[in-house]
């Protein structure tokens, strides 16, 4: 877990910025605010409204998150009828939601991004249908994940011995996420690691984990890159593959050591 300096400025630029993509969306595309609010950004988990481990406690602060939301509603509709600078919306809504980002943060209600509960390293998995649905977590913050590709490419291949002795029929496996754009994650893939067609929300951490930097911080290069194109630099897909063609592929880097 990064220290608490580090999540609060984390927080604080990375809903500057999903308050700046909900204004383009509105602005540019006539996207409602509570569809932007909902399907597109992930503001809502960043505050000390939901509590990922006490559902009775989301569920009672549920009516105090609509009236924010409404406050903030009314931010939005002053900006865009006065045509407003995305820069000024992006202050007040912050300073509106500041205090519920800081709280979680000092509560230490643990963001998705920083998630401790990992079964393989920074691995993790769920079981949807007959495949293994994979999930990725930088679990050795501050270290960059991938400058030691041979202990992600380790981690990988004892949660697919895992899964094997466990569920030995599942054949497939697949990930959602924008790491499958990302070339050093790639590498831990055969060729066979395809896009499989299947979308994620961008609400999720599959498009809004690339804001985020080793150090839990915000990732200023990729941040300014979506600033200037309103474009994700990287995009977020599902891929997957056979779970024989992973063992083989994994078993020859950790064979190769390189």
């Amino acid at each position: 877990m990064p220290p608490k300096d580090v999540q609060v400025h984390y927080v604080g630029e990375i809903v500057k910025l999903m308050l700046w993509y909900m204004y383009q969306l509105m602005s540019n595309l006539q996207i409602s605010f509570s569809v932007v609010l909902t399907d597109y950004v992930d503001i809502y988990r960043k505050t000390s409204f939901f509590n990922l481990n006490d559902a009775s406690e989301t569920q009672r602060l549920k009516p105090k998150w609509s009236e924010c939301a409404a406050k903030l509603n009314a931010i939005f509709e002053m900006h865009l009828s006065n045509k407003r600078p995305a820069a000024e919306l992006e202050q007040q809504g912050l300073r509106l939601l500041w205090p519920y980002l800081v709280e979680r943060v000092e509560r230490g209600l643990p963001l998705v991004e920083y998630r401790e509960n990992t079964t393989f390293g920074c691995f993790f998995y769920n079981l949807n249908d007959r495949v293994i649905d994979l999930h990725f977590v930088n679990k050795i913050m501050p270290e960059a994940p991938f400058t030691k590709l041979l202990g992600r490419a380790a981690e990988l291949y004892k949660l697919l011995l895992h899964c094997k002795e466990d569920r030995p029929q599942i054949q497939k496996i697949k990930c959602g996420s924008w790491l499958n754009d990302y070339p050093p994650f790639c590498k831990l893939f055969p060729s066979t690691w395809q896009d499989s067609g299947e979308r994620r929300s961008y609400n999720s951490l599959g498009w809004w984990g690339q804001f985020v930097n080793h150090y839990g911080d915000i990732h200023a290069h990729n941040a300014k890159q979506f600033r200037d194109t309103s474009n994700f630099p990287y995009q977020c897909t599902y891929h997957q593959c056979e779970i024989d063609d992973l063992r083989r592929h994994l078993r020859g880097l950790l064979e190769a050591g390189d």
